[in-house]
């Protein structure tokens, strides 16, 4: 037998799965065995910053494209969503529950996250049954809760372990309205990557609530060199300490790599939105080299 004749040799390579080199075991020559693989897409933000909402039209926006998408509510507290979430932590873990044994409203979302933890299996386990393309993750509204407690990270861990995964981190519109916010914002993704540790895409949400001066000069700009730092040196009342903070605070996130390529994005807008799954088709299978900030 000719190497390539046979049956096994001739599959086709089909964006969206992942390949494995193998050897035929009937011509013994090295062939390529597709494998499907789903890709998770976390949605981090501060409260208020539209994650919940974005959630559902992403998937929806997924969806017209062809590829299958289902959501995860990882919110213990929430009441109400604008979409129907595939799995939802809240069949797990009751926040209601945590509240009635007297601890107040925070400490009840913090031991409700942390014992979402106890059920990651069971929630994994679901995910998987679907065999979905795309898993979009809707992080509790509280921020702080998830990212920067233990439980949160190893939540995130294993629902991206052996999946290509990424952050999609939300600045709200109204960090845009003066120079040091921004530098704020930005000095807040960048703690996120650096305590989630995935691939993550910023984006500006609400960006119908944006001046077009900037959407179309300020944040595409935001990359270059001395470009924000100049906007903070002619910002007018601020006083010499916190003009110094936010300068040394651009410096080090852009030193990092950390500064640039932000998407503006509104959930009432569809062309925004898909903008925002290309960027997310590039991250995750374009081929781009990973890195801890996108």
């Amino acid at each position: 037998m000719v190497p390539g004749d046979c049956y096994m040799c001739t599959g086709r390579v089909t964006p969206g799965r992942i390949l494995i080199l193998l050897f035929c075991f009937l011509c013994v020559r090295p062939v390529l065995v597709l494998e499907d693989m789903r890709r998770t897409v976390f949605i981090v933000g501060t409260a208020g910053a539209g994650k919940t909402v974005l959630t559902g039209v992403l998937k929806e926006r997924i969806e017209a494209y062809g590829p299958s998408a289902i959501t995860v509510n990882l919110d213990p507290a929430v009441k109400q969503l604008p979409y129907d979430p595939n799995v939802d932590v809240r069949d797990y873990v009751s926040y209601d529950d945590f509240l009635k044994s007297g601890l107040g409203p925070n400490s009840a979302l913090i031991a409700a996250v942390d014992s979402a933890l106890l059920h990651v299996d069971d929630i994994i386990r679901e995910i998987d049954e679907y065999n979905a393309d795309y898993v979009i993750i809707d992080t509790p509204g509280q921020m702080e809760v998830y990212a920067y407690r233990v439980g949160g990270q190893m939540i995130t861990r294993a629902l991206a372990a052996g999946n290509p995964s990424l952050v999609v981190f939300l600045i709200d519109a109204l960090f845009f309205e003066e120079p040091l916010s921004i530098a704020s914002a930005l000095s807040l993704a960048s703690s996120i990557a650096l305590r989630l540790g995935l691939p993550q895409i910023n984006a500006v949400s609400k960006a119908d609530l944006l001046l077009p001066e900037v959407v179309e000069e300020i944040i595409p700009r935001l990359g270059e060199e001395g470009f924000l730092e100049g906007l903070i040196e002619r910002a007018e009342g601020v006083n010499a300490q916190a003009r110094l903070m936010a300068l040394k605070l651009v410096e080090a996130i852009r030193e990092a790599g950390f500064i640039g390529g932000l998407i503006p994005v509104s959930s009432l807008n569809v062309e925004t939105v898909d903008a925002l799954y290309g960027r997310i088709q590039q991250v995750l299978t374009g081929g781009e080299e990973p890195s801890a900030y996108k």
